[in-house]
């Protein structure tokens, strides 16, 4: 079971080391970003539904928002739950309070009743990997 703490903490861990993800690509340059990256796509040869998401993160902060779109939509939700989650965490931990776990808790139990909803999103992250594919990123 996901506890508070525990919710907190992956949060936090995975936003360092995507930030930290994204000052290393950031100063060694955008044209260095590979699919290489992804291991799934180095076993397969085939790139994952996230793949691009780095790409279009960068493509972002450069103010590139049709080229970020392309190369994957996912990376304007990346950049949003990179902004955000982190800021909900830290504000949450300052004032003792637990939206944030309040709120995953909600969602979860919104995707476990509604399934057409959990569906959606699943179609959603499949047409994603189609595009991808079919793009040769």
């Amino acid at each position: 079971m996901l506890t508070k703490t525990r919710l907190h903490g992956l949060v936090l861990t995975l936003a360092a080391a995507s930030y930290g993800l994204l000052t290393y690509l950031f100063h060694r340059g955008n044209g260095g970003i590979s699919a290489q990256l992804c291991p799934i796509n180095r076993m397969t040869d085939i790139p994952c539904p996230s793949c691009g998401t780095a790409r279009s993160i960068l493509l972002i902060t450069e103010g590139n928002l049709p080229a970020a779109l392309m190369t994957n939509p996912l990376g304007f939700l990346a950049v949003f739950l990179l902004i955000v989650i982190p800021v909900w965490v830290v504000s949450d931990l300052l004032r003792k309070r637990d939206t944030l776990f309040r709120s995953y808790q909600k969602a979860e139990a919104l995707l476990v009743r509604n399934k057409w909803l959990a569906a959606l999103l699943v179609i959603l992250i499949i047409a994603n990997w189609i595009w991808n594919i079919t793009k040769g990123l």
